[in-house]
């Protein structure tokens, strides 16, 4: 019996051989890419070529190659759902707050020296009122 790596090369002229060369290449390259795991497979096949039973003196074979690839993680998103089941990015239960700009009737933003005191010997400060 010769080799299986010889009986491969020999198979359908060298063009089983020669796509899974290719198909590890195609592997490898995609498992260092991701990270994550991918598979080849080789299925032979082989039957007999003349009808009838007993003992055959003709085969066909049949070489069917698979490649799973790794696939790349999916991002993923979050939603809330609402009561009619509806996807919403706001949490369906929870009231919007309204914000506006922090702006005193001069137009200008306060710093915050005008909002709090000086920080006293024990570095207290006091929110002074808006005027």
């Amino acid at each position: 019996m010769k080799s299986f790596n010889l009986f491969l090369q020999d198979l359908n002229d060298g063009s089983t051989h020669a796509g899974l060369t290719g198909d590890l290449a195609d592997l490898l390259q995609a498992v260092k890419a991701t990270g994550r795991t991918g598979s080849m497979t080789l299925k032979i096949k082989i039957a007999s070529a003349s009808k009838g039973g007993g003992e055959v003196d003709k085969i066909t074979i049949i070489a069917e190659r698979k490649l799973e690839l790794p696939k790349p993680e999916q991002p993923q998103d979050f939603f809330w759902l609402t009561d009619d089941a509806q996807p919403t990015r706001n949490h369906p239960r929870q009231h919007s707050l309204d914000l506006r700009d922090a702006q005193d009737q001069r137009g200008g933003l306060r710093t915050a020296t005008e909002q709090f005191t000086q920080p006293d010997a024990d570095g207290v400060m006091i929110f002074k009122e808006a005027k």
